[in-house]
C-alpha cells in the first residue's frame, strides 16, 4: 500500500523547464528534451482576483427572515444597488457595450422587474436577470442606476445613481 502513495506523489515532483524560440517568445514544457530548455527554480505566482464586497443586509432582518417573520418578508427589497461599472469606473467597449451587475435582495418576487436608469432615463427593455447587458452606449461620461418595479408598473425601490465612463475606440483616418 505505501508503494502505491509513491507513485501518486511522482507527478507531483515534475520538473518545468522554460525556452525561448527565435522570436523571443517564452515557453514552459515539463519535456526535458527540448532544445535549449533549463529547469526553472522559481515560478511566478497565480493570478488572483479579489471580487469586490457586495453590501451587507441587516442582520436582525436576515434573522426575522429566517425565523418566518412575515413582516420582514413585506417589508420589500433590503439591498439594490449597481456592482459595475463601479462609480468613477471606466468600460472600454468598442461597440458601446456596458455589462451591468446588480446587487438585490432578496431576489426578484413574483412579476417584479428590474429597469436600468441611464443618464435619468429609462433604457429600453424590462429585465429578470441581476446581470444585463446594455447595447450601442455612446461614450462618455453616464450616471446609471436601477429599479425595481412590481408587475403593473409601480416602483418599489430605486438605488442610488453614480457615474462611469464609455471608452469606445474610434478609427482615425490617415
Amino acid at each position: 500500500m505505501p508503494l502505491l502513495f509513491l507513485f501518486l506523489a511522482l507527478p507531483a515532483l515534475a520538473q518545468i523547464y522554460k525556452w525561448v524560440d527565435e522570436q523571443g517568445t517564452v515557453h514552459y514544457t515539463d519535456d526535458p528534451a527540448t532544445p535549449g530548455a533549463r529547469p526553472v527554480k522559481d515560478l511566478p505566482g497565480l493570478s488572483t482576483y479579489e471580487p469586490r464586497q457586495l453590501p451587507e443586509t441587516v442582520l436582525e432582518e436576515e434573522k426575522d427572515a429566517e425565523a418566518g417573520d412575515s413582516s420582514s418578508q413585506q417589508a420589500g427589497y433590503r439591498v439594490l444597488e449597481v456592482i459595475s461599472p463601479e462609480p468613477e469606473g471606466t468600460v472600454r467597449s468598442s461597440p458601446g457595450e456596458v455589462p451591468v451587475f446588480v446587487a438585490l435582495d432578496p431576489p426578484l418576487q413574483g412579476e417584479d422587474y428590474l429597469q436600468v436608469i441611464l443618464d435619468g432615463k429609462p433604457w429600453p427593455g424590462k429585465f429578470t436577470s441581476t446581470v444585463i447587458k446594455l447595447e450601442n452606449v455612446d461614450r462618455g461620461e453616464h450616471s446609471i442606476a436601477v429599479a425595481v418595479y412590481d408587475g403593473k408598473g409601480r416602483e418599489l425601490k430605486r438605488s442610488d445613481s453614480h457615474i462611469f465612463y464609455l471608452h469606445r475606440t474610434i478609427a482615425r483616418p490617415q
